[in-house]
Protein backbone atom coordinates (compact mmCIF):
# COMPACT_ATOMS: atom_id res chain seq x y z
CA UNK A 1 0.00 0.00 0.00
CA UNK A 2 1.46 3.66 -1.11
CA UNK A 3 1.56 6.40 1.98
CA UNK A 4 -1.61 8.03 -0.10
CA UNK A 5 -4.92 5.93 1.26
CA UNK A 6 -7.23 6.22 -1.21
CA UNK A 7 -5.23 4.32 -3.95
CA UNK A 8 -4.47 0.52 -3.14
CA UNK A 9 -1.64 -1.76 -4.82
CA UNK A 10 -3.24 -4.03 -7.64
CA UNK A 11 -2.47 -7.28 -5.84
CA UNK A 12 -4.26 -6.50 -2.92
CA UNK A 13 -7.63 -6.27 -5.57
CA UNK A 14 -6.69 -9.54 -7.03
CA UNK A 15 -6.22 -11.45 -3.64
CA UNK A 16 -9.77 -9.84 -2.53
CA UNK A 17 -11.27 -10.33 -6.16
CA UNK A 18 -9.77 -14.27 -6.12
CA UNK A 19 -11.67 -14.53 -2.41
CA UNK A 20 -14.91 -13.17 -3.73
CA UNK A 21 -14.61 -15.40 -6.43
CA UNK A 22 -14.01 -18.42 -4.17
CA UNK A 23 -17.03 -17.41 -2.38
CA UNK A 24 -19.05 -17.25 -5.09
CA UNK A 25 -18.34 -21.32 -6.00
CA UNK A 26 -19.12 -22.28 -2.49
CA UNK A 27 -21.86 -20.15 -2.74
CA UNK A 28 -23.38 -22.36 -5.60
CA UNK A 29 -22.09 -25.82 -4.66
CA UNK A 30 -24.16 -25.11 -1.07
CA UNK A 31 -27.32 -24.09 -3.67
CA UNK A 32 -26.78 -27.38 -5.33
CA UNK A 33 -26.86 -29.37 -1.82
CA UNK A 34 -29.93 -27.41 -0.27
CA UNK A 35 -31.77 -28.21 -3.62
CA UNK A 36 -31.03 -31.80 -3.45
CA UNK A 37 -31.41 -31.73 0.41
CA UNK A 38 -35.17 -31.03 -0.57
CA UNK A 39 -35.40 -33.06 -3.30
CA UNK A 40 -36.62 -30.07 -5.52
CA UNK A 41 -35.71 -30.40 -8.84
CA UNK A 42 -35.20 -27.14 -11.30
CA UNK A 43 -33.88 -26.41 -14.70
CA UNK A 44 -30.08 -25.39 -14.98
CA UNK A 45 -30.02 -22.18 -16.35
CA UNK A 46 -27.19 -19.53 -17.77
CA UNK A 47 -27.13 -17.58 -14.22
CA UNK A 48 -24.24 -19.91 -12.96
CA UNK A 49 -20.71 -19.42 -11.76
CA UNK A 50 -19.23 -18.07 -14.95
CA UNK A 51 -21.69 -14.81 -15.34
CA UNK A 52 -20.95 -14.04 -11.47
CA UNK A 53 -16.95 -14.28 -12.43
CA UNK A 54 -17.91 -12.47 -15.45
CA UNK A 55 -19.79 -9.52 -13.47
CA UNK A 56 -16.36 -9.46 -11.48
CA UNK A 57 -14.31 -9.47 -13.90
CA UNK A 58 -16.10 -6.34 -15.31
CA UNK A 59 -15.94 -4.63 -11.92
CA UNK A 60 -12.44 -5.19 -12.20
CA UNK A 61 -11.81 -3.39 -15.34
CA UNK A 62 -14.39 -1.10 -14.03
CA UNK A 63 -12.04 0.08 -11.17
CA UNK A 64 -9.66 1.26 -13.21
CA UNK A 65 -11.88 4.48 -13.53
CA UNK A 66 -11.61 4.50 -9.64
CA UNK A 67 -7.29 4.29 -10.30
CA UNK A 68 -5.17 7.63 -9.20
CA UNK A 69 -2.46 8.13 -12.41
CA UNK A 70 -1.04 10.85 -10.20
CA UNK A 71 1.16 8.10 -8.41
CA UNK A 72 4.52 6.95 -9.95
CA UNK A 73 6.01 3.30 -9.83
CA UNK A 74 3.28 0.94 -10.17
CA UNK A 75 1.39 0.48 -13.43
CA UNK A 76 -2.41 0.12 -11.90
CA UNK A 77 -3.43 1.19 -8.43
CA UNK A 78 -7.40 1.22 -7.56
CA UNK A 79 -9.57 3.63 -5.58
CA UNK A 80 -10.32 2.84 -2.02
CA UNK A 81 -13.84 2.74 -3.43
CA UNK A 82 -13.27 0.23 -5.97
CA UNK A 83 -11.84 -1.84 -2.87
CA UNK A 84 -14.88 -1.27 -0.41
CA UNK A 85 -16.89 -2.25 -3.00
CA UNK A 86 -15.20 -5.62 -3.24
CA UNK A 87 -15.13 -5.97 0.55
CA UNK A 88 -19.23 -5.42 1.00
CA UNK A 89 -19.58 -7.88 -1.84
CA UNK A 90 -16.86 -10.48 0.26
CA UNK A 91 -19.23 -9.76 3.37
CA UNK A 92 -22.40 -10.51 1.42
CA UNK A 93 -21.42 -13.54 0.44
CA UNK A 94 -20.32 -14.81 3.74
CA UNK A 95 -23.78 -14.28 4.97
CA UNK A 96 -25.61 -15.84 2.45
CA UNK A 97 -22.77 -18.84 2.96
CA UNK A 98 -23.48 -18.83 6.39
CA UNK A 99 -27.66 -18.45 5.83
CA UNK A 100 -27.39 -21.53 2.97
CA UNK A 101 -25.63 -23.82 5.86
CA UNK A 102 -28.20 -23.59 8.40
CA UNK A 103 -30.77 -23.71 5.86
CA UNK A 104 -29.09 -27.36 5.15
CA UNK A 105 -28.84 -27.86 8.62
CA UNK A 106 -32.79 -27.77 9.15
CA UNK A 107 -33.09 -29.72 5.94
CA UNK A 108 -31.17 -32.19 7.29
CA UNK A 109 -32.22 -32.23 10.92
CA UNK A 110 -36.09 -32.61 9.91
CA UNK A 111 -35.20 -35.37 7.28
CA UNK A 112 -33.48 -37.51 10.22
CA UNK A 113 -36.37 -36.87 12.18
CA UNK A 114 -38.74 -38.03 9.62
CA UNK A 115 -36.84 -41.16 9.01
CA UNK A 116 -36.52 -42.20 12.61
CA UNK A 117 -40.14 -41.88 13.10
CA UNK A 118 -40.73 -43.63 9.41
CA UNK A 119 -38.60 -46.44 11.03
CA UNK A 120 -39.98 -46.70 14.14
CA UNK A 121 -43.41 -46.86 13.21
CA UNK A 122 -42.38 -49.35 10.69
CA UNK A 123 -40.73 -51.99 13.22
CA UNK A 124 -42.96 -53.18 16.37
CA UNK A 125 -41.81 -52.58 19.42
CA UNK A 126 -40.86 -55.90 21.72
CA UNK A 127 -44.03 -55.06 24.14
CA UNK A 128 -46.20 -55.18 21.14
CA UNK A 129 -45.02 -58.49 19.82
CA UNK A 130 -45.13 -60.40 22.76
CA UNK A 131 -48.61 -59.22 23.15
CA UNK A 132 -48.99 -60.66 19.44
CA UNK A 133 -47.68 -63.68 21.00
CA UNK A 134 -49.68 -64.45 24.05
CA UNK A 135 -53.12 -62.82 22.22
CA UNK A 136 -53.11 -64.55 19.27
CA UNK A 137 -55.69 -63.07 16.83
CA UNK A 138 -57.93 -65.31 14.90
CA UNK A 139 -57.91 -65.57 10.97
CA UNK A 140 -60.73 -65.20 9.00
CA UNK A 141 -60.65 -68.96 7.70
CA UNK A 142 -59.83 -69.71 11.79
CA UNK A 143 -62.92 -68.13 12.59
CA UNK A 144 -64.93 -70.01 9.94
CA UNK A 145 -63.95 -73.09 11.98
CA UNK A 146 -64.30 -72.13 15.24
CA UNK A 147 -67.60 -70.45 14.71
CA UNK A 148 -70.73 -72.01 17.09
CA UNK A 149 -73.09 -70.48 14.65
CA UNK A 150 -74.56 -68.62 18.35
CA UNK A 151 -74.88 -64.70 17.15
CA UNK A 152 -75.51 -62.82 19.62
CA UNK A 153 -76.61 -58.96 18.73
CA UNK A 154 -73.30 -58.90 16.34
CA UNK A 155 -71.08 -60.76 18.76
CA UNK A 156 -70.16 -64.45 17.66
CA UNK A 157 -69.52 -67.34 19.90
CA UNK A 158 -66.54 -69.42 18.79
CA UNK A 159 -65.14 -72.16 20.22
CA UNK A 160 -61.63 -70.99 21.35
CA UNK A 161 -59.08 -72.81 23.43
CA UNK A 162 -57.55 -71.76 26.75
CA UNK A 163 -55.10 -68.43 26.65
CA UNK A 164 -51.44 -69.71 26.63
CA UNK A 165 -51.56 -67.17 29.79
CA UNK A 166 -54.16 -68.60 31.21
CA UNK A 167 -52.42 -72.46 30.99
CA UNK A 168 -49.01 -71.01 32.24
CA UNK A 169 -50.70 -69.46 35.56
CA UNK A 170 -52.87 -72.44 36.22
CA UNK A 171 -49.76 -74.53 36.13
CA UNK A 172 -47.56 -71.79 38.39
CA UNK A 173 -50.55 -71.76 41.43
CA UNK A 174 -50.44 -75.76 41.33
CA UNK A 175 -46.89 -75.63 41.73
CA UNK A 176 -46.95 -73.07 44.36
CA UNK A 177 -49.66 -74.60 46.35
CA UNK A 178 -47.67 -77.37 46.83
CA UNK A 179 -44.52 -75.96 47.39
CA UNK A 180 -46.78 -74.04 50.43
CA UNK A 181 -48.32 -77.24 51.60
CA UNK A 182 -45.00 -78.55 52.54
CA UNK A 183 -42.81 -76.06 53.28
CA UNK A 184 -45.67 -74.91 56.01
CA UNK A 185 -47.67 -78.16 57.12
CA UNK A 186 -45.08 -80.80 56.01
CA UNK A 187 -41.78 -80.37 56.29
CA UNK A 188 -42.21 -76.67 59.22
CA UNK A 189 -39.56 -74.90 58.13
CA UNK A 190 -41.43 -71.97 58.05
CA UNK A 191 -43.75 -70.77 60.62
CA UNK A 192 -47.56 -70.09 60.02
CA UNK A 193 -49.40 -66.63 61.09
CA UNK A 194 -50.09 -67.73 64.41
CA UNK A 195 -46.59 -68.84 65.40
CA UNK A 196 -45.09 -65.53 63.04
CA UNK A 197 -47.35 -63.09 65.18
CA UNK A 198 -45.90 -65.09 68.43
CA UNK A 199 -42.35 -64.50 67.19
CA UNK A 200 -42.88 -61.14 66.44
CA UNK A 201 -44.64 -60.12 69.72
CA UNK A 202 -41.34 -61.08 71.66
CA UNK A 203 -39.07 -59.07 69.05
CA UNK A 204 -41.35 -56.36 69.72
CA UNK A 205 -41.14 -56.96 73.16
CA UNK A 206 -37.57 -57.31 73.53
CA UNK A 207 -37.47 -54.35 71.54
CA UNK A 208 -39.65 -52.66 74.16
CA UNK A 209 -37.82 -53.60 77.28
CA UNK A 210 -34.20 -52.44 76.16
CA UNK A 211 -36.03 -49.37 74.91
CA UNK A 212 -37.44 -48.75 78.80
CA UNK A 213 -33.52 -49.51 79.79
CA UNK A 214 -31.72 -47.34 77.89
CA UNK A 215 -34.12 -44.59 78.70
CA UNK A 216 -33.95 -45.60 82.27
CA UNK A 217 -30.21 -44.95 82.11
CA UNK A 218 -30.93 -41.59 80.53
CA UNK A 219 -32.20 -39.67 83.40
CA UNK A 220 -30.17 -37.17 84.85
CA UNK A 221 -30.56 -34.10 87.59
CA UNK A 222 -31.78 -32.16 84.96
CA UNK A 223 -35.03 -34.56 84.23
CA UNK A 224 -35.22 -36.84 86.70
CA UNK A 225 -38.94 -36.81 88.30
CA UNK A 226 -40.80 -38.43 91.79
CA UNK A 227 -41.10 -42.82 90.55
CA UNK A 228 -44.36 -44.84 91.69
CA UNK A 229 -44.52 -46.86 94.02
CA UNK A 230 -42.47 -49.94 92.97
CA UNK A 231 -39.76 -47.70 91.97
CA UNK A 232 -39.86 -46.33 96.08
CA UNK A 233 -39.97 -49.68 96.99
CA UNK A 234 -36.49 -50.39 95.21
CA UNK A 235 -35.00 -47.03 95.98
CA UNK A 236 -35.65 -48.14 100.07
CA UNK A 237 -34.09 -51.79 99.17
CA UNK A 238 -30.88 -49.88 97.77
CA UNK A 239 -30.95 -47.48 100.72
CA UNK A 240 -31.25 -49.52 103.55
CA UNK A 241 -28.20 -51.82 101.60
CA UNK A 242 -25.12 -52.77 104.14
CA UNK A 243 -22.61 -50.03 103.50
CA UNK A 244 -25.24 -47.70 101.85
CA UNK A 245 -27.24 -44.87 102.58
CA UNK A 246 -28.56 -45.97 106.25
CA UNK A 247 -24.92 -46.36 107.36
CA UNK A 248 -25.19 -42.70 107.80
CA UNK A 249 -28.67 -41.95 107.29
CA UNK A 250 -30.54 -44.50 109.38
CA UNK A 251 -32.68 -47.31 107.92
CA UNK A 252 -35.65 -44.90 108.14
CA UNK A 253 -33.90 -41.64 107.23
CA UNK A 254 -33.88 -39.96 111.01
CA UNK A 255 -30.18 -39.93 111.25
CA UNK A 256 -29.79 -42.10 114.14
CA UNK A 257 -27.77 -45.08 113.79
CA UNK A 258 -27.53 -47.60 116.64
CA UNK A 259 -29.00 -44.93 118.89
CA UNK A 260 -27.03 -42.27 118.31
CA UNK A 261 -26.74 -39.35 115.47
CA UNK A 262 -25.34 -40.61 112.31
CA UNK A 263 -22.82 -38.51 109.84
CA UNK A 264 -25.86 -37.89 107.99
CA UNK A 265 -28.46 -35.25 108.60
CA UNK A 266 -31.99 -36.03 109.11
CA UNK A 267 -34.08 -36.82 105.90
CA UNK A 268 -37.60 -36.87 107.14
CA UNK A 269 -37.82 -32.68 108.43
CA UNK A 270 -38.15 -29.55 106.18
CA UNK A 271 -34.63 -28.85 106.69
CA UNK A 272 -31.89 -29.22 104.28
CA UNK A 273 -28.18 -28.85 103.37
CA UNK A 274 -28.45 -28.43 99.67
CA UNK A 275 -32.62 -27.95 99.18
CA UNK A 276 -34.93 -31.55 99.19
CA UNK A 277 -36.91 -31.58 95.76
CA UNK A 278 -36.01 -34.37 93.63
CA UNK A 279 -33.38 -32.90 91.38
CA UNK A 280 -31.49 -31.78 94.05
CA UNK A 281 -31.47 -34.88 95.88
CA UNK A 282 -31.12 -37.07 92.51
CA UNK A 283 -27.93 -34.23 92.44
CA UNK A 284 -26.51 -34.93 95.74
CA UNK A 285 -27.05 -38.77 95.70
CA UNK A 286 -25.14 -38.83 91.81
CA UNK A 287 -22.03 -36.70 92.92
CA UNK A 288 -22.14 -36.37 96.86
CA UNK A 289 -20.33 -33.55 99.15
CA UNK A 290 -16.83 -35.06 100.09
CA UNK A 291 -16.22 -32.01 101.98
CA UNK A 292 -19.14 -32.78 104.15
CA UNK A 293 -19.15 -36.67 103.63
CA UNK A 294 -21.13 -37.61 101.45
CA UNK A 295 -19.48 -40.07 98.69
CA UNK A 296 -20.70 -40.02 94.87
CA UNK A 297 -22.99 -42.89 94.30
CA UNK A 298 -22.46 -42.42 90.39
CA UNK A 299 -19.94 -45.35 89.98
CA UNK A 300 -21.98 -47.61 92.59
CA UNK A 301 -25.51 -46.80 91.16
CA UNK A 302 -27.10 -46.33 87.45
CA UNK A 303 -28.95 -43.59 86.86
CA UNK A 304 -32.40 -45.52 87.29
CA UNK A 305 -31.80 -46.68 90.72
CA UNK A 306 -30.31 -43.26 91.49
CA UNK A 307 -33.37 -41.88 90.68
CA UNK A 308 -34.99 -44.77 93.17
CA UNK A 309 -33.38 -43.38 95.70
CA UNK A 310 -33.91 -40.10 95.23
CA UNK A 311 -37.81 -40.86 94.56
CA UNK A 312 -37.82 -42.67 98.44
CA UNK A 313 -35.57 -40.05 100.15
CA UNK A 314 -38.46 -37.73 99.36
CA UNK A 315 -41.01 -40.41 100.60
CA UNK A 316 -39.65 -40.08 104.08
CA UNK A 317 -40.56 -36.34 104.31
CA UNK A 318 -43.18 -35.82 106.91
CA UNK A 319 -42.69 -39.66 108.56
CA UNK A 320 -41.14 -37.87 111.92
CA UNK A 321 -39.11 -40.95 113.34
CA UNK A 322 -38.26 -40.78 116.95
CA UNK A 323 -35.88 -40.64 118.08
CA UNK A 324 -34.65 -38.39 115.44
CA UNK A 325 -31.65 -35.94 114.96
CA UNK A 326 -31.75 -32.36 115.02
CA UNK A 327 -32.67 -30.13 112.59
CA UNK A 328 -29.89 -29.10 110.32
CA UNK A 329 -29.84 -26.64 107.26
CA UNK A 330 -32.55 -24.01 106.04
CA UNK A 331 -35.95 -24.62 105.99
CA UNK A 332 -36.79 -25.64 102.28
CA UNK A 333 -40.58 -24.72 100.89
CA UNK A 334 -40.76 -26.22 97.46
CA UNK A 335 -42.64 -24.68 94.23
CA UNK A 336 -45.31 -26.68 93.55
CA UNK A 337 -46.82 -24.17 91.39
CA UNK A 338 -45.55 -25.78 87.75
CA UNK A 339 -46.59 -29.35 89.54
CA UNK A 340 -50.50 -27.84 89.93
CA UNK A 341 -51.03 -26.41 85.97
CA UNK A 342 -49.45 -29.61 84.54
CA UNK A 343 -52.26 -31.38 87.04
CA UNK A 344 -54.57 -28.80 85.45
Amino acid sequence: MKANPKVYESEIVYSILFVVCLLAIIIMVLMRVLLTAVKYSIKKQSSGILPVVLVLIALLQGSTAFADSTVPGREVYFSALTVEFLCWILGLEILVILYLAYQIQSVLSITIVEKEVKTKSIKPSLLSTLLKKIYKNNTEEEILALDLGHNYDGIRELDNNIPIWWKYGFAISIVFAVTYLYTYHVAYSKPLQQEELRIDMQAAAARHALYLENAANNIDENNVKLLGADDIAAGKALFIKPGACATCHGENGSGIVNGVAGIGPNLTDDYWLHKGDIKAIFYTIKYGWPEKGMKSWKDDYSPKQIAQLASFVKSLKGTNPQPAKEKQGVLFVEDTTAQRVIKK
